[in-house]
């Protein structure tokens, strides 16, 4: 059973809390009055203001030094202003991609790093620190560097700047990002080899791993320049030893007038069956695919396709199936089927982004058999 003497304690502590109340009212009324007098407090200026905005649009514009002088007055005259933050990291950005200035970019990023960088930017700024002063003995070079990246030439005179940038500079730091940027664009220039060494060299320095975008862009120029070079030679080999085969077999001694008629009859027929075939071409042009076929390019594929039709005619006469009337049944589809390939491949490797269109018939055809 509880006793009055049990409960003086509780009635001490009640109190006392009581006698609190009112100064906690106080303290969050007093609160409350001097937040939004610090959140105006931390506010800039107007001329601060201003001469940020005027950095910005000097620095969107190109007009880097000018950029480079607004964030110097803001950085040097309102050294408790917000902005300072923003003006200390973009003097760091200036003078290493705009104004290529080591030493300058080295001591911005330096002060952004002990005054401004959060916890997630602490380890970037430090590997930052130490490239650019593994740069300071290459400073030239790596001013040819930045000017050719942000040149905008066009890929042909970038890959020729860089190409010479390498033969002036071999031992040149940044050789892996050069080497990155040249298999890329020679991968934009069509030229699957020259892309596929780039990327090659890159792999074979050893001094990093190859990142995800460069092993993927490897791997397509690897794959791009040996079907342009084996696979497109295995065609070659195909269609030549298909023609040698038919030829051996002295086709010409069973042509008649009749089948002669016969095969002139044949490309009218193609090209009917190509014309009620364009509707449908035409759906799955626009059906999502990344390549899209010219229409001369399909035209000149259903006339060309002729010299298959007129390889099989001369195929169906051969001496040898005389005696093989059912070897003929059985191989003059598969052998077609061969050569219609070959013939194929070859026309679309040969095209401007043959490799591509190359890489939407597998993936088509594997779609298809996966629906199978």
């Amino acid at each position: 059973m509880t006793t009055r003497a049990d409960m003086q304690p509780l009635k001490t502590v009640i109190m006392r809390c009581m006698k609190l109340i009112p100064f906690s009212i106080l303290t969050l009324l007093v609160s409350l009055f001097l937040l939004p007098l610090a959140g105006f407090a931390a506010q800039d200026s107007p001329a601060v203001n201003e001469l940020k905005q005027k950095a910005q649009h000097a620095y969107i514009n190109g007009r880097y030094a000018e950029a480079a002088a607004f964030n110097l007055e803001i950085a040097g005259k309102h050294p408790e202003s917000e902005a300072r933050r923003y003006a200390v990291q973009m003097l760091g950005t200036l003078y290493e991609n705009n104004l290529v200035d080591i030493k300058k970019a080295i001591k911005w990023d330096r002060e952004f790093l002990k005054k401004y960088a959060d916890p997630r930017q602490v380890f970037f700024y430090k590997e930052k620190l130490v490239s650019l002063e593994k740069l300071g003995s290459q400073e030239e070079a790596f001013k040819t560097y930045q000017s050719i990246r942000s040149g905008d030439q066009g890929d042909e005179i970038m890959v020729k700047k860089f190409e010479e940038l390498l033969q002036e500079h071999p031992d040149f730091i940044l050789k892996d990002k050069v080497l990155s940027e040249l298999g890329f664009a020679y991968d934009r220039l069509d030229n699957d080899r020259q892309s596929y060494l780039a990327f090659q060299a890159l792999a074979g320095n050893g001094k990093k791993k190859l990142s995800t975008s460069d092993q993927l862009a490897y791997e397509t120029a690897s794959r791009h320049w040996k079907e342009t070079t084996a696979w497109a030679w295995v065609a070659w080999a195909v269609i030549v030893m298909l023609w040698a085969a038919v030829l051996l077999m002295k086709p010409w001694k069973r042509l008649t007038w009749k089948s002669i008629r016969m095969f002139l009859i044949w490309p009218v027929l193609w090209l009917l069956l190509n014309a009620v075939r364009m509707p449908t071409f035409y759906s799955l042009e626009t059906g999502g695919y990344p390549i899209v076929i010219p229409d001369t390019v399909v035209y000149m594929l259903a006339g060309l396709n002729l010299t298959v039709l007129f390889w099989l005619l001369l195929l169906t006469r051969g001496e040898c199936w005389q005696t093989r009337p059912r070897a003929l049944r059985w191989l003059s589809p598969v052998l077609t089927l061969l050569m219609t390939a070959a013939f194929l491949y070859l026309f679309f490797i040969y095209q401007p982004n043959g490799p591509e269109i190359i890489d939407v018939f597998a993936e088509t055809f594997h779609y298809k058999l996966g629906l199978l």
